[in-house]
């Protein structure tokens, strides 16, 4: 950053630096037994966008997918444009579905939300949901269920969607 900052372009450009993979291991001494037992630390990474003299220093903590990065640097520059992505703008506060979806390698499909992680098998009617604030879902079932269906429903749409662009988009 120091021999950028000398460099006529510095005033003008956005910086972002972002993590491709968290560190996986145990986790309990900072987060619930979730993000071991899931394997959430795996998919937390840093995100920093650095513009000294376009942005204010601000810090955020909340749901977010490597797939909200180009929607919300789109929304930084202040052009127009038209959003053909599943990501988000992190950064407009009129967006507040902070879900961060995953896909994994054994067949099961996830959605991080702020207070729980709910994971599904594509193959196999095997749903489960975890509390990542703490270690117990402090829920009586109905609600545990309620939230259940409303987050299988959210993480199937995300599925789907991904595999239709995937296989619809051509541009």
């Amino acid at each position: 950053m120091e021999t950028a900052s000398k460099e006529s372009y510095f005033h003008n450009t956005i910086f972002v630096f972002i993590g491709d993979h968290g560190v996986s291991g145990n986790a309990n001494e900072i987060y619930p037994s979730a993000w071991t037992e899931q394997r959430l630390a795996d998919e937390h990474v840093p995100l920093l966008f650095y513009a000294p003299y376009l942005l204010h220093p601000e810090r955020k903590k909340e749901i977010a997918s490597q797939i909200d990065v180009l929607p919300t640097i789109a929304g930084m520059i202040q052009e127009p444009y038209v959003n053909t992505t599943l990501g988000r703008d992190l950064l407009d506060s009129c967006l507040k579905n902070n879900y961060a979806f995953i896909v994994n390698q054994d067949g099961t499909i996830g959605l991080v939300t702020d207070n729980y992680y709910f994971t599904k098998n594509v193959n196999f009617p095997e749903e489960q949901i975890f509390p990542i604030k703490g270690n117990r879902l402090n829920l009586s079932w109905q609600e545990v269920k309620t939230i259940k269906a409303k987050m299988s429903r959210v993480t199937t749409a995300y599925y789907e969607t991904a595999r239709w662009m995937l296989m619809n988009n051509k541009k």
